[in-house]
């Protein structure tokens, strides 16, 4: 839909869905496979999935853009294709598909050449160009990235290339700027720079560019105008990236102070400005200061979504992480509980097929923190020694993962049967430490549970080392626990597991490791001794 020279997409959920299932097809055709739902087709007109290598579409539009069809763009405009503006086109996305195209030195002389600034900055306009130019430039990090680990011949200084094609950008942006240099455009490119050099791990770069687009904005809106503010908290958050801590709790206060003049004391930023000071005030140890700022944070969410809503539970959680990993146990663990309880009144009666909740969240993915709630809960009642508690805790944990593990399958989401994905190792790390916490209980029979568990989460080919070598602690746990019974048909058992733990070292370490010597050794200890007794 066309209005005033905007164009507006919109595209209805149903719709959606059916894109994300096609983007996932290796099919060369765009239409959905055919089945009993998507009949778009008929079964006569069904594209094979595509068994040899992927079409170079990339380089085949490298090829074209930069070759005869590049010289023709203005006749062909007047012709048929004159609704393709092949210029502008060309300025957004030529250097995408030389990335895409792994011609990653060719896409950063691109990025870096003043004649092409110039005409994506004429092209596309100057906010859009920077836009462009920002994520061309991340996406060049990526593929400098992936390409020096797989081959390592790149001749490319990444960072050097990053800060040249930035600051080429915004000296175009500036040049072509008719009215000032001083304008709203410039600040805007300004400020996209430099959040877009923090995702490209350049922090001093973009803070400095941060720091020109707010003193920009405070000159041409006044100090107490909400973009300043936002602006600010931009400066604030990239010198906390580079370690400036005095310098960006002022920063992060002076954002504050003009949220509050510009009555936006409860708008989404300004709230989540508030939060971004109280980390820092307990990474630097003030928790009195943290404190107080926490409860201010998590009252406004209560004022803004509800006292009992997954967004105030949310942030209470993040107060308990924060304690946790600096220390401070039993605040944490009575954080952690609160975020658990407003968690569960958030998600009190609301069938577990609802998709999404008025806050953005799938109910899935609350259900998916709750569980990580409650591991956190059991790993702090197991420092603080109780061991009964931890287990607890760990088990409801494990149920909440297994849940999750399960809505994913049904959903036909991947990431339910990926041995690597976030839950399957909580999964498996968890099941270690119910595991080794019984150990300790005594309760050897409800240890040998949890470990068999664990053995059928763990896949010795596609699950990550971690996950692997919990198993492989896991086997010799067992076998230890058979081998104390004294038993003959115990010590069998012993050995079957400490083979099992062998062949995983093996594969894990190699012969040689330390632990695999190890391992072999109480091995041939063991079949001796079985040998000698038979």
């Amino acid at each position: 839909t066309n209005h005033s020279n905007h164009k507006c997409y919109s595209m209805h959920e149903s719709i959606k869905a059916i894109a994300e299932d096609m983007a996932k097809r290796k099919t060369e055709a765009f239409a959905p496979l055919y089945d009993e739902f998507n009949s778009f087709i008929s079964e006569e007109e069904i594209v094979a999935e595509s068994s040899g290598p992927p079409f170079p579409f990339d380089k085949c539009m490298v090829m074209m853009l930069t070759g005869e069809i590049a010289d023709m763009a203005e006749s062909i405009q007047n012709t048929l294709y004159e609704r393709w503006n092949i210029e502008e086109y060309i300025a957004e996305n030529m250097p995408l598909h030389l990335i895409r195209a792994k011609m990653v030195e060719k896409a950063s002389e691109v990025l870096l050449d003043h004649d092409f600034c110039t005409r994506r900055v004429v092209a596309l306009g100057p906010i859009e160009a920077t836009r462009r130019h920002v994520s061309d430039l991340i996406d060049l990090r990526r593929a400098h990235s992936h390409h020096k680990e797989s081959s390592g011949d790149l001749d490319i200084n990444i960072v050097d290339a990053i800060q040249e094609g930035s600051a080429c950008i915004i000296d175009e942006v500036i040049r072509q700027s008719h009215d000032s240099p001083k304008s709203v455009n410039v600040a805007i490119c300004l400020s996209t720079m430099g959040e877009g050099l923090i995702k490209a791990r350049q922090p001093r770069d973009a803070s400095q560019r941060l720091d020109e687009a707010a003193s920009l904005y405070r000159e041409l809106l006044g100090q107490g105008h909400i973009d300043v503010a936002r602006a600010v908290n931009a400066v604030a958050k990239s010198l906390v990236k580079i370690g400036e801590t005095r310098a960006a709790l002022i920063r992060f206060g002076e954002a504050s102070s003009t949220y509050e003049d510009c009555n936006a004391s409860h708008h989404f930023d300004s709230i989540a400005n508030l939060q971004g000071m109280a980390n820092l005030f307990v990474t630097s140890g003030d928790f009195q200061a943290a404190t107080a700022l926490y409860e201010n944070v998590i009252s406004r969410k209560q004022s803004v979504h509800g006292e009992f809503s997954v967004a105030t539970a949310k942030t209470i959680n993040d107060y308990a992480v924060i304690l946790a990993k600096n220390g401070r146990m039993d605040d944490a663990l009575a954080r952690y509980e609160k975020a658990r309880s407003t968690y569960e009144q958030a998600l009190d009666g609301l069938p577990p097929s609802m998709s999404w909740l008025n806050h953005g969240e799938s109910a899935a993915k609350c259900g998916f923190d709750m569980a990580l709630i409650n591991l956190n809960i059991a790993s702090i009642k197991s420092k603080k020694g109780d061991v009964g508690g931890a287990i607890n805790s760990y088990e409801i944990g494990v149920q909440g993962l297994r849940k999750y593990k399960e809505e994913l399958e049904l959903a036909g989401d991947d990431a339910g049967k990926n041995k690597n994905s976030s839950h399957m190792r909580h999964l498996v790390s968890a099941l270690g430490r119910i595991g080794s916490l019984k150990l300790k209980q005594g309760d050897k029979n409800g240890a040998l549970e949890a470990y068999a568990s664990l053995f059928k989460e763990v896949d010795n080919n596609e699950s990550p080392v971690a996950s692997r070598l919990e198993k492989a602690k896991a086997h010799i746990k067992c076998a230890t626990i058979y081998r104390q019974s004294g038993e003959r048909e115990d010590n069998k058992h012993a050995i079957i597991h400490l083979r099992e733990a062998l062949n995983m070292y093996t594969d894990l370490y190699g012969t040689k490791h330390k632990d695999t010597v190890a391992v072999a050794t109480s091995l041939q200890q063991w079949m001796e001794e079985e040998h000698h007794h038979s």
